[in-house]
């Protein structure tokens, strides 16, 4: 059976080697935390940092390396180079190594089945003679050897094998228990979501999901962008903050970190969270909570939908519905020059007599 050595229940350990510094709330212990919160905000060194860049987990017991599932961007930080080295505590030794664009990468054996994996992750296999080092493994270090101008960042880390056989029975046992009693509550619910419907508990609450929100001012974001330090803001947000620095004579920086912005540390946009939003939505378009809401897609635009409260109501003559050379009586309907003829003028309308004096050309501002 396949499992996850990363997973919180087997109380693995997880340290970066040499003077490497983690930065504050991004602890390389994110990686394998059992808070889920901790987990998805994944690892990002100091801002001082820069490649090469080792971390190197620590397994609870023997085990055999099947495949290693790597996440390569932290909000506006992405590493690209990585390493893989792995065997026993005396014997560590390199199986692999990549350099790559996409935000996932998968590091495998001959025998791992891909099909789980499309097209969103870079795949490299273990080398030929990493086999010995994979089997009975009691370590793994991933080196971060190349950045795209960013510190180095890891967002997910997974190390899926087997119980290696050399491991005794009892504890072997032991091991697959808890596993499958951790896994089962996932399986059943996933069944459940798929079979069952999925029904409001209220319709009238309207929920929006939290990373579509500006992290400082909490409202929908229409252009997102990434600070350094991984907080997603809006645009008018960062304009407003490097507005604020400026006034004060201050370098602008990031407001969560303080750090000054440079050309390689500055708030980048996300294409991919923008996507997201818009779609979402388009597609709650209809509901009253999302007409208001400023975007440049949908339906229900704001402008679109701004245009559509204020619409001109039709211009025409109201004698034969003409649209051109109209004149403005002084009833103030209108009638086209056709219909202007006659000596005496008469409003199709309300019946009132005039005279010709008392007409006005009608243009389109008036």
């Amino acid at each position: 059976m396949l499992m996850n050595a990363c997973d919180p229940i087997f109380n693995a350990s997880i340290q970066l080697d040499g003077s490497c510094i983690s930065r504050e709330d991004y602890s390389v212990e994110n990686l394998i935390s059992p808070d889920a919160g901790l987990r998805k905000r994944g690892f990002l060194c100091e801002t001082f940092i820069r490649p090469p860049v080792s971390l190197t987990f620590s397994f609870p017991f023997a085990f055999d390396i099947k495949y290693v599932v790597i996440g390569t961007r932290v909000g506006g930080q992405k590493s690209s180079g990585f390493q893989i080295l792995a065997g026993r505590s005396d014997n560590v030794q390199k199986i692999c190594s990549m350099i790559t664009e996409k935000e996932a990468i998968l590091f495998h054996d001959n025998s791992t089945d891909l099909s789980r994996y499309g097209n969103d992750y870079d795949k490299c296999c273990f080398n030929i003679s990493a086999s010995r080092n994979i089997r009975s493994a009691e370590k793994l270090s991933v080196r971060i050897f190349k950045t795209v101008n960013s510190i180095p960042a890891i967002s997910k880390l997974e190390i899926w094998g087997k119980i290696s056989c050399g491991v005794p029975k009892e504890i072997h046992q032991s091991i697959t228990r808890n596993w499958e009693e951790s896994i089962r509550p996932k399986q059943i619910q996933t069944k459940i979501n798929n079979v069952q419907p999925i029904t409001k508990i209220n319709s009238d609450v309207f929920v929006m999901c939290d990373d579509f929100l500006d992290s400082i001012t909490y409202e929908v974001m229409t252009c997102p962008m990434v600070f350094p330090s991984g907080k997603y803001v809006d645009r008018t947000t960062v304009e407003k903050c490097i507005e604020h620095d400026t006034m004060y004579g201050r370098t602008p920086c990031d407001p969560f970190t303080g750090i000054p912005f440079t050309d390689k540390l500055k708030p980048m946009p996300v294409p991919e969270l923008k996507g997201r939003i818009d779609s979402y939505l388009i597609k709650h378009a209809d509901d009253e909570n999302v007409k208001c809401i400023p975007r440049a897609v949908g339906k229900h635009s704001f402008s679109f939908y701004k245009e559509r409260q204020t619409k001109k109501p039709k211009v025409q003559c109201s004698t034969c519905n003409e649209n051109c050379n109209l004149y403005n009586l002084p009833c103030k309907h209108l009638q086209c020059r056709n219909c202007l003829k006659t000596e005496r003028i008469k409003c199709n309308v309300c019946h009132s007599n005039f005279n010709r004096s008392q007409i006005e050309k009608y243009h389109e501002d008036h």
